[in-house]
């Protein structure tokens, strides 16, 4: 049980950035960007490249974020500029970034350095004192990138960023720019996805030209899952969203490492996030009607606690006969 949690822990908060960029694309703008999987593993091939040359882990993690935004935004110019649906535009700048990345590393796979990254002076550690000193140090970066996107939802501009996403005709008619909300939504989901990278190489001390592959779909898996848990609405508070962004994130890749060690293969791993997306939209699609059909328990009163009589309306009852005089 240990080991299963420190696993799903270590694997699963350097996620969390990513995770909540995709929240911020697919339910407040309504779109899907795929630039986030070569957008991962630049971020990754960036920092991996930084820190095999010296370079401070500060700066490696701020080159990998820049990477990572700079590809949203090229995204971005190619919606407005050629018109190009944002799907579309995702799945060009995602097959465009693997020759880039293979360009940035080199060869398909690179170690870092021995002693190199935020993780580098551990080695000496005991395993489980080592396990959770850098499951603080990834929940630390994780979960304050998640407190800065839900603090900017609670502004004025993220309050336009979410008016967009409601109803862009509305949004436009009070003044808001749809285009800097589009570009700054992209932004921010691609740099989420370059700071997991990042994080993802400094964990297990490699980067790799595969490593990003299928995020968005990941992704999308572990929000469905956190909107089963924390069930965020279009007015629920940015707390419960990012509630919801944590939860998934942590339930999605617990299943994915209770799978490993009930013996599945490493290969069998697709197959288990597509089965994770398609139990999500199912539950997500039938969750109202079977909360309509199943009955609800009634509520018990409180000990002691007199039922108070059925109050009767007024406009449903009838006048009482007005007896005749005798004269």
């Amino acid at each position: 049980m240990h080991y299963l949690l420190t696993d799903t822990l270590i694997a699963g908060l350097p996620l969390l950035p990513v995770v909540m960029g995709i929240y911020l694309v697919i339910r407040i703008r309504q779109d899907f960007d795929l630039t986030v999987d070569g957008s991962l593993t630049l971020g990754g091939a960036v920092a991996a490249v930084s820190l095999n040359h010296g370079l401070p882990v500060p700066v490696a993690i701020i080159a990998a974020i820049a990477a990572g935004m700079l590809a949203g935004l090229v995204t971005t110019t190619l919606h407005l500029a050629f018109r190009v649906p944002v799907i579309l535009a995702g799945l060009v700048m995602s097959i465009g970034m693997r020759t880039l990345n293979l360009r940035v590393l080199g060869r398909p796979s690179t170690s870092l350095d021995a002693g190199a990254g935020l993780f580098g002076g551990l080695s000496g550690l005991a395993p489980t004192a080592h396990d959770w000193i850098v499951i603080a140090i990834l929940a630390a970066f994780a979960l304050v990138f998640l407190a800065g996107v839900s603090l900017l939802l609670l502004t004025e501009v993220g309050l336009a960023l979410r008016a967009t996403g409601v109803n862009v005709g509305m949004a436009r008619a009070q003044g808001v720019d749809d285009r800097r909300s589009l570009a700054l939504c992209l932004a921010l989901a691609n740099a989420g996805a370059g700071l997991s990278g990042a994080l993802i190489v400094q964990s297990q001390g490699f980067a790799d030209s595969s490593t990003g592959t299928g995020t968005l779909l990941a992704g999308i898996g572990a929000v469905l899952l956190g909107e089963l848990v924390a069930r965020p609405g279009s007015a629920s508070r940015v707390g419960r969203v990012a509630l919801s962004v944590l939860a998934g994130t942590v339930l999605y890749r617990a299943i994915l490492v209770g799978a490993l060690r009930a013996g599945l293969e490493a290969t069998d791993l697709d197959g288990i996030t597509a089965l994770i997306l398609v139990a999500a939209v199912a539950v997500n699609r039938y969750l109202p009607t079977l909360n309509k059909i199943l009955p609800r328990p009634r509520s018990r009163a409180a000990p002691g606690a007199r039922s108070s009589p059925p109050v009767r309306s007024t406009a449903s009852r009838r006048p009482e006969p007005v007896a005749e005089e005798v004269g």
